[in-house]
């Protein structure tokens, strides 16, 4: 029996760390796939509804960033769905959500962590990043995807919380307000986007209370000083976690 990624974590009690990347080009994606390790896909739409791996045009342009060089999408999405490793879909366009479907589906659910922004969880404390519209979706496509694909892991991420919302016990009904739109819409881990080394076992106990399991970007974090399982992300290959020895 398939069972979601989230699950797996569940089972095995120990964390899982995704390789991320921004640049999905054909050698990334075959040294993930040859290492046993994990894929970040970001999906997209340009003005005329053709899908691409990356962010969108309103990103580049209001970030300043360099769109960077990624594989074919029709040609990484076979070369991955042949492979089996788990694979983060992240939806970066409110437009891709079909896109994202046909990549599931094609995919296997049971492989994929499906990631978006929800516009419920758009906050307005700290703006460190600019606000990228096309970016945001409800919170209930994300209720949609689950009940279609029931052994797809889906993730929400907030933005623009307050930088100590992890240190201070003045944000405790915030996090309870964060928490409570995640189980009322069947989510099954969160990125708060908030600085990881403030990350404890305390806040993931809180989430996890609710089977909620929140994400950690170990690359500058001792995560010996976590002892509660989570959804990690590194991007060094080298360190994100085998998929074999985590049963895929």
């Amino acid at each position: 029996m398939e069972i979601s990624l989230a699950q797996r974590i569940v089972k095995e009690n120990k964390p899982f760390v995704f390789f991320h990347t921004h640049s999905a080009t054909r050698e990334a994606i075959e040294n993930a796939i040859v290492n046993g390790k994990s894929m970040d896909l970001d999906i997209c739409v340009d003005d005329s509804g053709n899908p691409y791996l990356g962010h969108s045009k309103e990103y580049y342009e209001k970030s300043g960033e360099a769109q960077p060089e990624t594989m074919p999408f029709a040609e990484a999405i076979e070369l991955v769905s042949k492979a089996n490793i788990p694979v983060i879909v992240d939806c970066k366009h409110y437009d891709a959500w079909p896109i994202v479907e046909n990549v599931i589906s094609k995919i296997g659910a049971h492989r994929c962590l499906v990631h978006s922004f929800a516009k419920e969880l758009k906050f307005d404390f700290e703006h460190s990043d600019h606000d990228y519209l096309t970016e945001w979706s409800p919170i209930k496509k994300l209720t949609e995807i689950k009940n279609k694909f029931p052994t797809a892991t889906i993730t929400a991420s907030c933005k623009f919380l307050p930088n100590d919302l992890l240190l201070s016990s003045k944000y405790y009904e915030l996090l309870q307000k964060i928490r409570e739109i995640l189980k009322t819409n069947a989510i099954d881990t969160i990125c708060l986007n908030v600085p990881d080394n403030t990350m404890s076992d305390k806040i993931l106990e809180f989430f996890l209370e609710e089977k909620i399991l929140p994400h950690v970007g170990i690359d500058n974090v001792d995560i010996s000083k976590l002892s509660r399982i989570y959804v990690g992300e590194t991007d060094n290959l080298g360190v994100a976690s085998n998929s074999n020895l985590f049963g895929y």
